[in-house]
């Protein structure tokens, strides 16, 4: 397995660099504010690859509704290789950069990527969630660190002792659910139980639109 501390190869200071940054934003999580039953419009957003660019896209939805309000996107060159736990080094600026562009406001924030259930509690939707100061969840549908206790449903997923997400096993789809920022972990719970715990459609709307626009390039 190749060392955390070497990137295409090569011993690379950046690795430390991003640690340190990962550990100094975690500091600034705040742990409530949204609450689920005042959510009604969300901003989903999603990022996908062709080499060295990549392809965002946000979309806005009512989840009143179940419409799509607006979209964004935008084609953006990144300078850092994917390496588990570091995602936000590669996918946090073309993300920031393109919701810089919205210029809607919106409830909650969707990334399809862990946030607090991360080795340092800071996973990309908490490091984004922080540097919008926006309510965020981080959804992923695969398991980055923690155990998770099985059950029926709703499998809490722990590190160290500490309650950091939920697994959530509906119509044989499982994705993982953790706080970004500024939304407690029960109300994360609440919003999704609002949708009968259904992985959110905008999340799945805008990974097609991301894909789509990759293969438009």
């Amino acid at each position: 397995m190749k060392s955390i501390d070497v990137v295409e190869g090569r011993p690379s200071p950046l690795i430390p660099f991003a640690r340190q940054l990962q550990l100094r934003l975690r500091d600034l999580f705040v742990d409530s504010g949204a609450e689920a039953r005042n959510i009604r419009v969300t901003l989903a957003v999603d990022a996908s690859y062709v080499d060295k660019y990549a392809f965002t896209c946000a979309l806005m939805y009512d989840i009143r509704s179940g419409q799509i309000i607006r979209k964004w996107k935008m084609k953006t060159e990144v300078y850092f290789p994917y390496i588990p736990g570091y995602l936000f080094m590669r996918e946090a600026p073309p993300i920031i950069k393109l919701l810089s562009r919205v210029d809607t406001d919106y409830d909650l924030l969707l990334i399809d990527a862990h946030g607090r259930l991360h080795p340092r509690r800071a996973g990309l939707a908490t490091v984004v969630g922080i540097l919008m100061k926006k309510p965020t969840i981080g959804i992923a549908k695969s398991l980055l660190v923690g155990s998770v206790e099985k059950r029926k449903g709703l499998s809490p997923v722990t590190l160290d002792g500490e309650l950091l997400g939920y697994r959530i096993d509906m119509n044989k789809m499982s994705y993982y659910v953790s706080q970004g920022n500024m939304i407690s972990l029960e109300e994360s719970l609440r919003f999704l139980k609002r949708r009968g715990y259904e992985y959110p459609e905008e999340l799945r709307l805008v990974d097609l639109e991301t894909k789509k626009f990759r293969s438009g390039s």
